[in-house]
């Protein structure tokens, strides 16, 4: 399967779950107001599947976890919330603020866009399990068959179902405007976080000698872009209800176009590329741009693999 083929196969089964369970307004929560560009990509992949399939309704509002101010909503209101890489006791802080919303809004519709799921801590998951059984009404999405396996499981009181990561809604189109003048060297992209995989000898797999070794640019330097979107975020926190609109008017216009921008430019600009980071190789699929990928420290890379990209020619996993 080529590039385009695999886009319109991914897309199509997001749309075909997704669709039918919106059938009022909603909103669109815990939003990524950070630097890592994946995280990013995904939120644009959301934005861009609103506006395409979801005309009949309207998105009256959006929020990060650090500038949400719990409106009060009508019942009949859906919440959905963002997807990626953080359900379970990696980075607690974002389920955290799923279960405070689950606890706020009771009589909701919440759905999880999809999500991969690990836990370390067994007890963590047992918990959270019976904390969300007592939801009348939450759909969660998982995005590769180990995390839907794993929900299957422990979440059985919900709704599971298994949708590719959102990102893949990016029109090809609306990143192929960002130019950049492609070299000879080789990236390999290495992330430098607790996800990389310190098990992996990288350097029996990558040869090339052009090669330069980065994470995202916007995790490597903080710019002044980051540095006022962190100053927001921050003070949000203390003054929701007043810079909770300035928050999200600079996120949504100025710093998310940035920031993919960067990370359209950075990638387009290599011969051939290396990469730890799932939305990196996610990326060269939107770019139709040939990839080897690597597994992060938990699985989350290979699952992703095998569930959806194994039959895709340009994409290979190590």
């Amino acid at each position: 399967m080529n590039f385009t083929e695999k886009k319109d196969q991914l897309v199509g089964i997001i749309t075909d779950i997704l669709v039918p369970l919106i059938i009022n307004d909603f909103v669109l929560m815990d939003l990524p107001h950070h630097a890592n560009i994946g995280d990013i990509l995904i939120w644009e992949g959301e934005l861009q599947f609103i506006k395409q399939y979801l005309k009949n309704y309207k998105l009256l509002y959006t929020c990060s976890m650090h500038n949400c101010s719990y409106p009060k909503l009508n019942n009949n209101t859906i919440i959905m919330l963002h997807g990626g890489g953080n359900f379970g006791d990696i980075w607690y802080s974002s389920q955290l603020f799923r279960k405070k919303i689950l606890k706020k809004y009771p009589y909701n519709k919440i759905i999880i866009l999809p999500q991969t799921v690990w836990y370390d801590n067994e007890k963590l998951l047992l918990e959270d399990a019976s904390f969300f059984s007592k939801h009348k009404n939450v759909t969660i999405c998982a995005r590769d068959k180990i995390s839907y396996e794993i929900l299957k499981k422990h979440f059985a009181a919900n709704t599971v179902l298994m949708i590719p990561d959102m990102a893949f809604c990016i029109p090809g189109d609306q990143l192929g405007r960002y130019r950049s003048k492609r070299g000879q060297k080789t990236l390999f992209l290495k992330r430098t976080d607790k996800e990389l995989n310190n098990t992996i000898d990288y350097s029996q797999y990558i040869t090339e000698t052009e090669l330069d070794i980065h994470d995202w640019p916007s995790k490597e330097k903080m710019v002044l872009s980051n540095i006022f979107m962190r100053g927001l975020s921050w003070i949000s926190k203390i003054i929701p209800i007043l810079f909770h609109v300035i928050t999200n008017i600079y996120a949504t216009y100025i710093y998310k176009p940035k920031m993919i921008k960067t990370g359209v430019k950075f990638v387009k600009k290599y011969e051939k590329v290396y990469t730890t980071r799932l939305h990196t190789a996610i990326l060269c699929c939107l770019l139709e741009k040939k990839c080897t990928f690597f597994d992060n420290s938990y699985g989350k890379n290979s699952s992703f693999y095998k569930t959806w990209l194994s039959d895709l020619k340009g994409i290979d996993f190590i």
